[in-house]
């Protein structure tokens, strides 16, 4: 037992440093390439006006805002995360959307310090497949709900269908190994089947998936691609600079190769699946 639970401190540490380095970069970069997903997944599973909402792994509280527009001024939406650095973020996301009925509290989804039967809805968009124990969360989402009260879950897919990582997925193979264990892939939860296992592992039923397919624009694929080298607090840590200058090159021509495919016109709008799956408490 006392090894489970210093592996499980081990990995928290790790994910704790992972992302207080990728911060600023993420929310900078990539969240906004997630807005259109959270608008999704708030109108896959709508919460009821008036009703009580916990977005569980916040990050910059993107779907918390899309649930407190739904909500309206008499609901309250609760954005949690372990990190509590995110809360300047969510805070920015809010401003932004004109919405006051959010507040962020900081606390691992593994033990969220909440009542039992306490929220109508319980979000967790594109974090599960970084928590070290998805079941013992999900357990924890389930017991904040009340009875009938209903969960969303949202993952990746497999790779080869979303876009967002294209560059990655090329690059990744070529890189050499980094030093300790590898970060947790955000697409390790696209298997078929998988992610519906695990919510019902966790006691939820009547389980409804939805598979949703968005896209985002890219207008110079080469300036997509220096961004993408230039941005040290990926999980690939810039080791594409330790590799020949030949096989940089190499990579190089494929990455463009690959977001020219999906150029429609004056733009490169490149798909990217989510995965999202509601269930009842």
């Amino acid at each position: 037992m006392s090894d489970a639970v210093d592996q499980t401190a081990s990995a928290s540490e790790r994910r704790r440093a992972e992302w207080s380095e990728r911060m600023e970069r993420y929310a900078q970069r990539s969240a906004p390439k997630l807005r259109s997903f959270a608008a999704a997944t708030v109108a896959l599973l709508p919460p009821p006006v008036g009703g009580r909402v916990l977005d569980v792994a916040t990050g910059t509280g993107l779907v918390a805002v899309e649930a407190a527009k739904r909500v309206g001024s008499e609901g309250v939406v609760l954005a949690t995360d372990f990190l509590p650095a995110w809360e300047p973020y969510v805070r920015g996301t809010a401003s932004a959307a004109g919405v006051t009925n959010v507040t962020f509290a900081a606390m691992p989804a593994e033990a969220l310090d909440l009542p039992d039967a306490s929220f109508d809805v319980v979000y967790c968009q594109f974090g599960l497949m970084f928590m070290p124990e998805p079941v013992r969360a999900l357990v924890e989402m389930r017991r904040v709900l009340r009875p009938g009260g209903r969960v969303g879950v949202a993952v990746w897919s497999v790779p080869e269908k979303v876009g967002l990582f294209l560059v990655s997925r090329i690059v990744g193979p070529a890189l050499p190994p980094t030093a300790g264990e590898a970060p947790p892939s955000p697409m390790s939860m696209g298997a078929p089947g998988l992610i519906e296992g695990l919510i019902a592992e966790a006691g939820l039923r009547e389980m409804v998936t939805d598979r949703v397919t968005l896209f985002h624009e890219i207008a110079d694929p080469e300036t997509e691609w220096q961004a993408w080298r230039e941005d040290f607090t990926t999980p690939d840590g810039g080791g594409l600079a330790r590799l020949p200058e030949s096989e940089q090159q190499r990579l190089h021509d494929e990455v463009i190769a690959a977001l020219e495919r999906f150029r429609d016109g004056d733009m490169v709008r490149v798909p990217s699946e989510a995965i999202v799956v509601t269930a009842t408490r």
